[in-house]
């Protein structure tokens, strides 16, 4: 009797722990279950490394191939402006008109005097040739001759001189007509009609912009010189510059000039204040679209090899920090700063950090909390 009671009260106990583990294996299920009705359905990117056209941009400035202050080389007042604002004009066309009587006045003395000054050289002529005849005949004692020559001499000098004053208001008479040194566009004219102006005015009477070729300033940094050297072909650092070919300038709209430009010179020295050289760029401009003072940006390109290409949607901004959210065998999210990145238009570019086959969020990242697990869908 005692052993059916043992029996029992042991057969009592293994039933209640069969319904333990029962319950315990419901309960895990039911807990797999919630986790995954918890576990946020995202996009994800697999990376592998390949080949990608780097793009960078750097701030330019713009000017014409020459840029000519045209200032007055006498005073005077303004008798004529020829061209107006913005007006294109040829090498040689008459641009500005100085009132020019007070000129035309010295020029009128100075061919007044010349005259006297050749009489006065007729005169010493035919002195010198009468004591010439005279001393060689012994007539008249040698000194007279000497003082003839001397007094003829003087004479010419005189002539001279005066030619050169007639040259010089004559110079100066020209100068009361303006003309454009170069074709091009004008720019501002600051002084009207009645205006006077001197070679002492610290405004030019307009700037003069030869653009049919544009040249536009970039500079780039020190490290950016010293990847180019060690990466482009050439001998030299201005050959490996100018291996850039095809060079893209987007405008202040941010929209690509419709002409391709090439590097032809580097400065000679680093700005010390910025760690950058400058740079400059020479484009085409027979539209006459570009002019001095127009402002854009210089984009160079570069093919990279074995490189990961994340996408700008993939990332988010915190605190000057460009994040990804990195998926892991388990499905959960680890948010990494990326470093050693290149930006390339709607991507950031990068050689190291990753290896094949690592997933990533694809969009949307900063909804989804760190250490998240995620039903990830493939990104289309």
């Amino acid at each position: 009797m005692k052993h059916i009671r043992n029996y029992s009260i042991l057969n009592t106990a293994f039933c209640i722990v069969i319904l333990l583990l029962v319950q315990s294996c419901k309960d895990g299920n039911l807990n797999n279950q919630a986790m995954q009705a918890e576990a946020v359905q995202a996009e994800v990117l697999m990376l592998h490394p390949g080949e990608a056209v780097v793009e960078q941009a750097f701030p330019a400035s713009i000017q014409g191939k020459e840029n000519v202050q045209l200032r007055p080389q006498i005073s005077g007042y303004i008798d004529k402006i020829y061209a107006d604002e913005g007006a294109f004009v040829k090498a040689g066309q008459p641009l500005f008109r100085i009132n020019a009587n007070v000129y035309q006045e010295q020029k009128n003395t100075a061919i007044a005097a010349l005259g006297m000054a050749k009489s006065q050289l007729a005169s010493a002529r035919l002195e010198l040739d009468k004591y010439k005849v005279l001393s060689e005949n012994k007539v008249v004692a040698d000194f007279q001759y000497r003082k003839a020559k001397t007094n003829y001499e003087n004479a010419l000098a005189a002539v001279k001189q005066q030619q050169a004053l007639v040259a010089s208001a004559d110079l100066n008479l020209g100068f009361s007509v303006i003309k454009a040194p170069v074709s091009g566009y004008i720019g501002r004219i600051p002084n009207r009609i009645g205006a006077l102006v001197s070679p002492n005015d610290t405004q030019a009477l307009t700037t003069l912009s030869q653009v049919s070729e544009i040249y536009v300033y970039f500079s780039l940094p020190e490290k950016e010189i010293l990847n180019i050297n060690a990466s482009r072909p050439g001998k030299t650092l201005i050959e490996k510059l100018k291996s850039f070919q095809d060079i893209t300038l987007l405008l202040a709209d941010g929209k690509p000039y419709t002409h391709t430009g090439k590097i032809d010179m580097m400065d000679g020295q680093f700005d010390p204040n910025t760690g950058s050289v400058s740079l400059r760029a020479s484009f085409p401009n027979p539209e006459g679209l570009l002019r001095n003072g127009n402002t854009g940006r210089i984009v160079l390109r570069t093919n990279e090899q074995n490189v990961y290409k994340i996408p700008l949607l993939a990332t988010y901004e915190v605190q000057d920090k460009i994040f990804i959210g990195l998926v892991n065998r388990q499905n959960k999210v680890i948010r990494l700063a990326l470093k050693d990145y290149i930006r390339s238009g709607n991507f950031y570019l990068l050689r190291s950090g990753f290896k094949p086959g690592d997933r990533i969020i694809a969009n949307e990242l900063a909804s989804i909390p760190e250490n998240s697990v995620i039903n990830p869908k493939a990104f289309k």
